[in-house]
């Protein structure tokens, strides 16, 4: 369905007749039904509001009245009120929309366009020239679903792993093609542009340069290619969510896979998981829980070998309380710098605070794995050793301290990233826990706290917190 608002001046009496502001209004809806983002139809808004002055009036007085889609039409208006001269208060009416719905891409697609509006110079809220590699070249496998990014940067599925009868069925599934023919045309419609890191910190190249990195990124963009037969490089394994500890920001209690859940997981590793993983490069294990709890992922990682799994290399994700020399050394697959990256989840520099963010930690046995973990990265048994840290409103007040603590344990880097609410959290909760967003009471002290200079130095990656910084303190 196409929606054409350029009218001359010969064919606006005929448009009148065929086209209303009841009809704009519902066509817009219900295109932004799908509850993914449009930013065709926020380019369009000026020449509706042009055409019918009462636009921005007429979708609140509906909204009051509780008429049509009512969810889709306050995003709609509050656009509407930003592209009509008042972004400022289309903001303020966005943010706890956009805190209570955290995962949804219309939403948070709204969000990305009213704040390009209130900064028209940053080039980060043009997205038509940009390319992200991810969707053609990553694939996520949870429990029941698959992804092209991480679900709270892509939450489309495109399908079952566990159901299909072959991999590539999945893969290259009708929406996955979707979701990469989002990123070739421009309009990264299925992602959340105010949640991916590579979005908010200006990461994404340009199309051109994207295209001179390999002839496979070249015959991708030139010839729009969204069918990806040699299969995913990059392999994120997120189904088994059993984890030692219970951290808040993730779960509401301690989960562990029963033994039909395990047998389940058992014949997805074998029917899926190891003959794609012949065609990848990395694979993270896990995006989930933790890799040393599970006792899948434990399987997983026995059977891959350097004799049957030349060419793969570990991305391991894990909290590091269970990461002690003798788990070490039950998995030989591991050694001799086969994890190229390992990612430990901290959250804290303190113990009060790692015992309150990580139930069921031990400060001191963190210590004491980090410090083995650094004698890893030191013997060159990890390739690339990041500290990751999760902010919200218990632990921001130690992201500095943080770093230096990352460093302190041989970390090459600490990234910090947004709370994102997983479903662990009501909308009350998280809007507390939020406090990077503007209507947060701390948020002045959360913005103060980001002007440490050490969020600055080597080796730290701010994400989709960059923005914070202020350009006097990134300049000086």
């Amino acid at each position: 369905m196409s929606i054409e608002p350029d009218f001359t001046a010969a064919e606006q009496e005929a448009s009148e007749a065929i086209l209303s502001i009841d009809d704009v209004i519902e066509l817009m809806t219900e295109r932004l039904s799908d509850g993914l983002d449009h930013p065709e139809l926020w380019a369009d808004l000026p020449a509706f509001i042009a055409h019918f002055p009462n636009f921005v009036g007429e979708l609140g007085s509906r909204i009051v009245r509780g008429i049509g889609r009512v969810g889709e039409m306050t995003v709609l208006h509050c656009v509407a009120i930003a592209v009509a001269g008042d972004p400022r208060r289309a903001l303020h009416m966005l943010e706890p929309i956009a805190v209570n719905n955290s995962l949804v891409p219309v939403v948070q697609g709204a969000l990305f366009h009213v704040q390009g509006l209130l900064d028209p110079g940053n080039p980060k809220y043009d997205l038509s020239d940009r390319f992200c590699a991810t969707p053609f070249a990553k694939f996520d496998v949870l429990d029941g679903t698959t992804h092209q990014c991480c679900a709270s940067w892509i939450r489309e599925s495109a399908g079952n792993l566990a159901a299909a009868d072959h991999w590539q069925d999945v893969w290259n599934s009708p929406t996955a093609q979707d979701i990469r023919a989002s990123i070739l045309d421009g309009s990264y419609r299925y992602c959340n542009k105010t949640a991916c890191p590579h979005i908010s910190s200006n990461a994404l190249p340009t199309k051109t340069s994207a295209a001179a990195l390999s002839d496979k990124m070249r015959d991708i963009i030139e010839n729009d290619r969204t069918e990806i037969v040699e299969g995913p490089e990059r392999v994120t394994l997120a189904y088994d969510k059993t984890c030692n500890l219970s951290c808040p920001s993730c779960r509401t209690e301690k989960i562990a896979a029963d033994s039909a859940t395990r047998d389940r997981f058992d014949k997805l590793q074998e029917n899926a998981i190891l003959p794609m993983l012949r065609n990848a490069k990395l694979v993270d294990i896990t995006g989930s829980g933790d890799p040393f709890a599970s006792k899948n992922f434990r399987r997983l990682m026995e059977k891959l070998t350097a004799e049957d799994y030349p060419d793969l290399g570990f991305l391991v994700m894990t909290n590091g309380m269970l990461l002690t020399p003798r788990e070490w050394e039950k998995f030989p697959a591991l050694h001799g710098g086969r994890v190229a990256f390992m990612r430990v989840s901290l959250d804290a520099a303190t113990g009060p605070t790692h015992e309150l963010l990580r139930r069921g930690a031990r400060w001191p046995v963190m210590e004491s794995n980090l410090a083995f973990i650094r004698d890893l990265r030191q013997a060159g048994e990890i390739g690339h050793l990041t500290i990751t840290f999760t902010v919200q409103v218990d632990n921001y007040r130690e992201m500095g301290d943080a770093v230096e603590l990352g460093h302190s344990y041989g970390a090459d880097s600490v990234d910090f990233l947004r709370m994102t609410n997983w479903g662990t959290f009501t909308n009350e909760q998280y809007a507390r826990a939020a406090v990077f967003m503007p209507s947060h009471p701390e948020y002045a002290s959360f913005v103060e706290a980001m002007q440490d200079p050490r969020l600055r130095g080597p080796g730290v990656r701010l994400n989709d917190l960059l923005d914070f910084v202020k350009t006097d303190a990134i300049a000086g």
